[in-house]
């Protein structure tokens, strides 16, 4: 889609590899002893460090690409280049308890950061803890948490900034959110070997001052199955039902109903299919690769007038995904995964007059790939 080669490296983060080796280096030595005092239940600890390139970091169209690379738009763009190379240590840590008879009880905590080694003003946070009972062997539900403190979308225009200074570059201001996600899942293994999953989550998101109309509150449903077929491969299908109830007003008084700003309320169907072969073993290699597709049918549901929210009224996205992935085990403790994903929105909208300006706006690709080595640790 781009010919373009905007990627100019002006420094890297040693200190992101510098933590994750730091941490390790602690983290094994504390853990042997907390190991050896067998007082407490057995601890999983992973390390994790990613490193992958993404070719349209802020997911902008061709429009806004072909701007960016004149110097359109002052005071839209913040970055020095649409690509980057990205950082993401991580770090979880699952405790296994035995807190009803026999059955195990995991607590986990997680912890991944996303450094962009150009735009900084990319960097976000990602924090989760969750915890998973067994009914039985194969019956299980896990309760989960995350929290995304802060994350840049790109600078849009404020149109009550615009009303009041007009075409100036302090008319586009950042647009970010904060996230609180909760989520539920229940699976259980039937016959011998397949599992059905439910999932329900809840999601929050906080918009910044200068966007809260699109501060919303998210429902989703689904169900995933797992099923190996023969001995070397695995199938997963899933399907996913959501919808986005935004707010869509931004003035003491106002409401929905009765506000002029944007209404980004919608619902989705969502599908996924992934296939996994475990490849044979050369010189005692485990190693196994898969292929992932997904797509997204998304509505938007805005009942105002065409003029007044034109990037809503009879909107649909169509959203595609692609990705494969080879993972092997190094050695007993470390693995390595290598892998491409591809991303796509076509957007369309049942009013004719306004098709082309939405898929204008809102069309985008995005190609990423990348390598993460993980470390391993366990201690019972």
């Amino acid at each position: 889609m781009h010919n373009r080669v905007s990627l100019n490296i002006k420094f890297f983060r040693p200190s992101a590899i510098l933590w994750i080796i730091l941490m390790l280096v602690s983290f094994q030595g504390i853990f042997a002893q907390y190991a050896n005092s067998k007082k407490y239940p057995e601890l999983d600890i992973r390390f994790g460090l990613a490193t992958y390139y993404d070719d349209n970091i802020l997911r902008y169209s061709d429009k806004y690409l072909d701007r960016f690379m004149n110097n359109e738009d002052p005071g839209r763009f913040h970055i020095d280049t649409y690509d980057d190379i990205v950082l993401n240590p991580s770090i979880e840590l699952t405790g296994t308890y035995r807190l009803f008879g026999k059955m195990k009880s995991e607590l986990s905590l997680e912890y991944s950061p996303r450094f962009y080694c150009v735009n900084g003003i990319k960097n976000w946070n990602y924090l989760a803890i969750g915890y998973r009972q067994y009914f039985t062997r194969k019956a299980s539900f896990r309760l989960i948490y995350a929290y995304i403190p802060d994350y840049y979308i790109r600078h849009f225009q404020d149109d009550d900034w615009y009303a009041i200074y007009g075409d100036v570059p302090e008319q586009y201001q950042p647009m970010g959110f904060a996230k609180n996600n909760y989520g539920i899942w229940v699976q259980n293994t039937f016959f011998r070997n397949t599992t059905i999953r439910a999932s329900f989550y809840y999601a929050q998101y906080y918009y910044n001052k200068h966007f809260t109309e699109y501060d919303c509150k998210d429902l989703s449903v689904g169900g995933r199955i797992f099923q190996p077929i023969g001995e070397d491969l695995k199938l997963e299908l899933a399907y996913e039902f959501t919808t986005s109830d935004a707010k869509g007003y931004d003035e003491p008084g106002e409401t929905k109903e009765n506000s002029d700003e944007s209404d980004a309320s919608y619902y989705e169907n969502g599908f996924e299919g992934k296939i996994i072969w475990d490849m044979p073993h050369f010189f005692d290699l485990h190693h196994n690769l898969s292929l992932q597709g997904g797509f997204q049918k998304r509505i938007y549901t805005s009942e105002h007038y065409l003029e007044l929210d034109p990037l809503h009224v009879g909107r649909e996205d169509n959203i595609s995904q692609f990705s494969v992935q080879y993972d092997v085990r190094l050695v007993k403790s470390l693995n390595l995964k290598v892998y491409y994903n591809w991303f796509m929105r076509n957007t369309d909208t049942r009013a004719e007059q306004n098709k082309e300006y939405v898929s204008a706006e809102k069309d985008y690709r995005q190609d990423q790939f990348g390598f993460e080595l993980i470390y391993n640790l366990n201690f019972k």
